[in-house]
Parts: C-alpha cells; sequence; structure tokens
C-alpha cells in the first residue's frame, strides 16, 4: 500500500502548552496550545465565544468561529468544520461565479457526494488528487471533498508547462486527476503514460451543473473518456464518508515553484492547515458577516489556503478566472467584496488602474498581499489607495502564511517611515523565529540572520524526499527558509534577500533587493531584477535588467547615477540591460536562474 511518510518530529508536540489569554496576542508564540490535543481545545474554545476576536493588535478583526453544532464538539478536521459552516449558515451563498451561486448547504452535500465518488475510483487512504484547473465554483468543494475522503491535495498551476504538469503528478503518484476543459486532454494523456495516474475527473464548460449529469465536459467526456464531474456527483450520497481525519494525516502538497532546479513537494498536515487558518482568522483577515472573498490570485496557491477561512465565518468565496485589474475594481464596487489575495504586481497594477477612474471600495476591509518582495515606493501607493485594508503576509509552501503579519494599522503608521527595505511585518499565532547568523549564533536587534521559523503551519517535509527535507528541517522542527532578515526592537522583521541570490563582489556582500528597491523608485522602472554575474579581478559584478514603463526614456547611465545617490560605491549594477520583461515562475517570483543562464550563454 502506498502510504505517505510520517511527519518530521516538531519541537510542537514536545513544548509546554501555552494557554490564551486575553483576546489578542503579542507576537511570538503565545496565545495558543500546540500539538493535535491542544490544538483543538484552543480551536473549540474560540469557537464558543460569543465576542469577535481582535485581529492586528486592535484592529477589529473577524477571528470569530461559528459554534459547535452539538455541545461541547471539538474542532479537529476540515469536514467537521466545513458540516458546522452549512449548520450554521444553512442556504446563504458560500460561492459563486458568473454562471451560478451555491449555498453552504450544496457546498457541504456535493462535497460529500464527490468524496464518495473519490472513494469508489481510489479506496486507499492518503491517496494523491491532482486538481488542474483555473479558477471556478468547484474548486471549494472539490478542496473539502478531497479532504473528506482522507485524501491528499495536489493542486496544480495552470500556468505551468506540460512537462511541468507531469513531473508534479508523477512526483505526488496522484491516481486521480480533475482538470477543467482546456486542460482534459493534457491530463488523458498523462493518464494513459506509464505511471500512477489511472482516473480523469473532467469538469464541465461551466459551473452550472446541479450533480444530475447535466452540462458535459467537451467532446473528449462525452466519447467515454474521462469520468463526468456531474455524473459522479448525481452517483453519490449527501453525508460525508465516516472517516477518521487524524491531525498529523497529509491535507495538500504544495510544489515549490522550482527556481533552483525540479521542484520539490511541501506536505502539509490537517493540523498545520487548521493552525494556518486560525492565524488568518486572529490575525489577519477582517471578514465581516455576509462578506464575500474575490479569488483573483490563482486558487492553487496563496488564494485558495483562504477558502476556509472565510468560509468559517459565513463570507461568498467568489472565483474571478482571468486576471484584470480594471474588472476586479468593478467587481469589488458591484458585489460589494470585502477581501482578496494579491501578488505586489498585481497590486501594483490595482494602483494605476484606480487612479484612472473612481469606484466606491468601502467595502474592502482585507487586501492582503505576499508571495514576492514588494518596494516600498509601490507600498506607499498601494497604502493611498487602499489604506488600512491593506495586510501583508509572509509564508512559503514549506511554511504556509501567515509566518508574519504587517497589519492595516501598521501599514498607516509607517508608510511614512519606509527606508529602502519594507517591512515584512511580526509574528503570527503560533509561529517562532530565529534569526542566526554564519556562525550559528542568534543575530542581534538590527543585524542580518537566516530566518527560522518553527510552528505548527510548517510542513511534515518534502513529498518523498527525505536529504532536502534534513537539508531544511532539523529535529527540533526549525525549519531553515533560507531568507536573509534583520529585526527591529519592536520585532518588525525586514528581509533583506535570499542567501543563494547574495552577491558577493571583492569580499563584500550585495543583497540584491536592496539594489531592486532603489531601482524601482525611478519613475521610469516597471520592473527590475538584479544579479551577479562572474568577474575575473572581483569575483562577482553587479547586474541589473530593467524594464522600462511604456513610453519612457531610460538610459545605463541613468541607472547607475539613480543608485550613486542612495548606494554605495560597490552595491551599483556595472552591467545594465534592459528587457521586454523578466521571466516569471508559475507563483509570479522572477527567475533569476534564468537571467544567469541567458548571461552565460551571451557571454561565451
Amino acid at each position: 500500500m502506498d502510504r505517505h511518510p510520517p511527519p518530521v518530529p516538531s519541537q510542537a508536540h514536545r513544548r509546554r502548552p501555552v494557554r490564551l489569554r486575553g483576546g489578542h496576542h503579542r507576537g511570538g508564540a503565545a496565545g495558543a496550545e500546540h500539538g493535535p490535543r491542544g490544538l483543538a481545545r484552543t480551536a473549540d474554545r474560540w469557537a464558543a465565544r460569543t465576542g469577535r476576536l481582535r485581529a492586528g493588535r486592535g484592529r477589529p478583526g473577524a477571528g470569530r468561529l461559528p459554534p459547535a453544532t452539538r455541545r461541547g464538539a471539538a474542532v479537529t478536521s476540515v469536514p467537521a468544520l466545513v458540516a458546522r459552516a452549512a449548520a450554521w449558515y444553512g442556504d446563504r451563498p458560500a460561492v459563486s461565479d458568473a454562471h451560478t451561486s451555491r449555498s453552504f448547504r450544496d457546498v457541504h452535500r456535493r462535497s460529500s457526494r464527490l468524496a464518495h465518488a473519490l472513494l469508489v475510483l481510489s479506496p486507499a487512504p492518503g491517496g494523491r488528487v491532482a486538481v488542474l484547473a483555473a479558477n471556478r465554483a468547484e474548486l471549494v468543494e472539490i478542496d473539502f471533498a478531497i479532504s473528506k475522503a482522507g485524501k491528499i491535495r495536489v493542486p496544480v498551476n495552470t500556468r505551468l508547462t506540460e512537462p511541468e504538469v507531469r513531473y508534479v503528478i508523477r512526483d505526488a503518484g496522484a491516481d486521480v486527476i480533475i482538470a477543467d476543459p482546456p486542460r482534459q486532454e493534457l491530463a488523458a494523456a498523462l493518464a494513459t503514460e506509464d505511471g500512477p495516474l489511472r482516473h480523469v475527473i473532467a469538469l464541465p464548460r461551466t459551473s452550472a451543473g446541479t450533480g444530475n449529469g447535466q452540462n458535459h465536459g467537451d467532446g473528449a467526456a462525452r466519447r467515454g473518456g474521462p469520468h463526468r464531474y456531474e455524473d459522479l456527483l448525481a452517483a453519490g450520497h449527501e453525508s460525508a464518508p465516516a472517516l477518521p481525519h487524524p491531525p498529523e494525516a497529509g491535507s495538500f502538497i504544495l510544489y515549490t515553484s522550482g527556481t533552483t532546479g525540479h521542484p520539490k513537494g511541501a506536505l502539509a498536515t490537517n493540523r498545520s492547515r487548521l493552525a494556518a487558518t486560525i492565524a488568518m482568522l486572529t490575525d489577519e483577515l477582517d471578514v465581516p458577516a455576509g462578506g464575500a472573498v474575490a479569488h483573483v490570485g490563482s486558487m492553487a496557491h496563496g488564494s485558495g489556503s483562504k477558502v476556509l477561512a472565510y468560509l468559517l465565518r459565513g463570507a461568498r468565496n467568489i472565483p474571478v478566472p482571468k486576471w484584470d485589474p480594471e474588472q476586479f475594481l468593478d467587481l469589488v464596487q458591484r458585489e460589494r467584496v470585502s477581501g482578496t489575495f494579491l501578488v505586489p504586481t498585481m497590486l501594483s497594477m490595482l494602483v494605476e488602474a484606480g487612479g484612472q477612474r473612481r469606484r466606491d471600495l468601502s467595502s474592502l476591509r482585507s487586501v492582503s498581499y505576499g508571495g514576492a518582495p514588494i518596494a516600498p515606493a509601490q507600498l506607499r501607493a498601494a497604502v493611498e489607495l487602499f489604506g488600512p485594508a491593506l495586510v501583508q503576509v509572509y509564508g512559503s509552501c514549506e511554511a504556509p502564511h501567515p509566518v508574519f503579519v504587517l497589519t492595516g494599522e501598521d501599514h498607516l503608521a509607517l508608510a511614512g517611515q519606509l527606508g529602502e527595505v519594507a517591512p515584512v511585518g511580526r509574528e503570527a499565532l503560533h509561529t517562532e523565529v530565529r534569526l542566526v547568523t554564519a556562525d550559528g549564533r542568534e543575530a542581534a536587534t538590527g543585524e542580518p540572520g537566516e530566518m527560522w521559523v518553527r510552528g505548527p503551519n510548517v510542513m511534515a517535509g518534502y513529498w518523498r524526499n527525505p536529504e532536502a527535507t534534513a537539508s531544511v528541517l532539523d529535529p527540533d522542527g526549525w525549519y531553515r527558509t533560507g531568507d536573509i532578515a534583520w529585526r527591529d526592537e519592536a520585532r518588525y522583521h525586514y528581509i533583506v534577500d535570499r542567501s543563494r541570490d547574495m552577491i558577493i563582489t571583492g569580499g563584500l556582500n550585495v543583497y540584491p533587493a536592496e539594489v531592486e528597491n532603489v531601482i524601482h523608485q525611478h519613475p521610469a522602472v516597471a520592473d527590475v531584477a538584479v544579479i551577479g554575474v562572474p568577474d575575473p579581478v572581483w569575483g562577482e559584478r553587479v547586474k541589473a535588467l530593467v524594464v522600462r514603463r511604456n513610453g519612457a526614456d531610460m538610459t545605463g547611465e541613468d541607472v547607475v547615477a539613480h543608485c550613486r545617490q542612495s548606494l554605495a560605491g560597490y552595491k551599483k549594477p556595472r552591467l545594465v540591460e534592459f528587457v521586454d520583461a523578466l521571466p516569471k515562475g508559475a507563483t509570479g517570483k522572477t527567475l533569476k536562474r534564468e537571467l544567469r543562464a541567458a548571461h552565460q550563454r551571451s557571454h561565451r
């Protein structure tokens, strides 16, 4: 039987529990009991409260969880939370898109039907189910169905190339894939190759199906190849499968962007998902009654992590299949959207769009962003548009956000004080952070060090890759992020750069993010990446690859002169190259390894 590896032992299981005091926390790991039983007691105790928890150290938040459906019931699994939301919110809309609207009760029933179908196709516990689809309403019920079936979800970003998709499916060992029409041909082809993939579930053209076999997918599905999604639901049972959902069992596998080679699958457990959700509701999200979250970022990554949190608060999930800043602002005004998750590039596009035509954005309460560094100049412009709704979160596939939170109040207070590096915030609930210098000691205040993270949200390990796991997770559960950061006296953390991207020129360290932030401040610059390239004398030289704004006139001398005002001489770019666009990975991060490889090819 194919079983996933046991979780890497975490210090969270051995640490003495810290009990919750009051309605908010003050950084660090205080504020909750750790371990599976402690986490269940903490979640249940919060659910029983009648007052709203306060998020963001003083900002009225929406950390309140709905009360238990029966007295004394412990919240220990995603299926239990979905059932509770259905009982609590009933026929209120839980998910909607351009084609359909489904209630909380509908989502509960449909996810149960799909869970039974998954168990028929693949009875083995812990099996992997890949999901290859653009944002659409079914992704909410698919998420919960996979959990109800006791399986592990493998979200696959639709921006990946065919070889990348093939690698993820094979590495995860998925035997079932759920695909939307544009990707069903690829899914069907993968199922015919050698490997564990055996079953393709074809989503319909639109999300207007009702579970009665109507609204089939494309022609291939009608000819009897893949299983038709709505047919499977129609044959399933509305009650959830009676299965155990232990906290240490796998919940989902997130694949890294592969910026250093083949992507690795970070395994999250049921415990880690629940812990991250509680931290979101406590420190990050402000979800009003009847609110709505617009999923404009891929639900295969950061935006999808918010689905459960908004469901718990009775808010509506609105999947948006295609990103368009103007249409998003129109959607906020029309649907009274209260929350969303963005990457900094999208945030910058919204700032430009927001200045062209005024809309009513007063419904927005949580504009979360993360996934990549943001330049201070961009951040100041975003604060002017969104005000205290802006919330920055830090996290990764290995330690899903929120690890750090920069609240709305933080944004307002710090907007006029930003230096060359913007803070990523302070520790979220459950999270411990160490900054470790190259010689292994704790970094002093203001001193850079590699960031180590520990908490119940940290991955169990890389899927089927014990060597890679051992390289980043120590026996005490500390995850070595590879990010270089420093903290100030108020415990705000500032990420300087990735340790592997650091440039050493003439024996001096140059952090590319620092140089990029300075260049970003020039009004003619739309995007920039800084890399180190070989130099026979200095070891490495600093090279800047710059994308000009439309119509901007800028020379390499302009870039160097601009940097001279803010940077030491050894940090200035020695080479400047103008490009039309920078290569980006599936999560929007710049692929610097491709830039370095291109430079090497051109200088052979």
